[in-house]
Formats: C-alpha cells, structure tokens, sequence
C-alpha cells in the first residue's frame, strides 16, 4: 500500500509539475508586463507589449529601406561591444525566424574518428571564411546544450557529420528539452 501512494505521488508530480511551472512562468510574465503600465487592468501589459512589437514590426517593414534605418543600423554594427550584442542578436532572430540561412542542416557529429558516440548539431558554415586561417575542408556546427539557450560550436571535418532528416525546429526542440519531448 505504502508503495502505490508513493508511485502516484511521484505520477502526480509528472502531470503536475510542467503545469506549475507553466503557470508560474505565464503569471510572472504577465505580473512583469502589467507592472509596467500604470494602468491596475490585468493583462494590459501583455497586450502593449503584443501591440508594440506588432507596431515596430509593420513600421519596420516600410522603414528598413530607408537611409535613416540603414544609418542607424550601420552605426550599431561599428560600436565595439555593442556591435557583437546587435549582430549576433539580429542573426540569431533571422536564423530562428527563417529570413536567414542558420540552423537548417541538422546533423550528428563525431567528436573523435575512432569514437561511436555522436552529439546532435546544425552545419552553420561549411566555408569557414570568417575564421581567417581556419582548417581548410572543415565545417562549423553548433551543438546547442539541453534544458538551456546556449550551446558549443566545433571545427570538424565533414566525414565526421551525418545528416539527419527530421524537421529542423522539432530538432533544436528535441535538443534543448534534453531529448525528451514527444514522449508521452
């Protein structure tokens, strides 16, 4: 008996805790939001802050022509540190949002030629010219670490990459969640 309640105690936290956690995360953000509108409506913030990226978005698209933009889109990329925040930030968001090549080469990569074990990766450059005097005939892959945003990146021939052919967004899903989504 003693036994039974422990293991539905323990399948309770599987069906409760990714719900707690969920909701304490939305409530957060929203509490986070509103407290920045003066405004005591709930979930005004949310909804300004949709409005405004929305508003930034569509004046973005007519404005990103203009010289005004281009100017001060060239003077963020010459400011020193802001240069490497900016960049990176903006071509991260192309890559995640499709309007730039990024994480769509999904592979498996060989981290030593006699080893069997393979790390799940994306071929972001198989150039490598912006390394100067990089290896030639190696490519770059990005191997995002689970339960986190960030990742590693290796300089590896190309025999020790396998394509893989699933979705790429599902991949990089599958990755950062530790290799346990999907499975019900």
């Amino acid at each position: 008996m003693k036994n039974r309640i422990v293991n539905y105690f323990i399948q309770g936290l599987l069906y409760t805790t990714p719900l707690a956690l969920t909701a304490y995360v939305l409530i957060w953000a929203l509490s986070s939001l509103d407290s920045i509108i003066p405004f005591d409506i709930p979930g005004l913030g949310l909804l300004t802050l949709l409005v405004g990226v929305t508003l930034v978005g569509f004046l973005g698209n007519f404005a990103v022509k203009t010289p005004l933009v281009k100017l001060v889109d060239g003077l963020l990329e010459k400011v020193p540190l802001v240069k490497l925040v900016y960049s990176s930030t903006k071509d991260v968001m192309k890559s995640l949002t499709g309007k730039k090549k990024g994480f769509e080469n999904a592979v498996l990569v060989r981290m030593a030629p006699d080893s069997e074990v393979r790390k799940v990766g994306f071929v972001t450059d198989d150039t490598l010219r912006e390394l100067g005097n990089a290896p030639e005939g190696y490519v770059m892959v990005y191997v995002p670490l689970a339960l986190t945003i960030m990742g590693d990146m290796y300089v590896v021939p190309p025999s020790y990459v396998e394509p893989l052919n699933g979705k790429t967004g599902d991949i990089m899903k599958y990755i950062i969640a530790g290799g346990v989504t999907g499975q019900g």
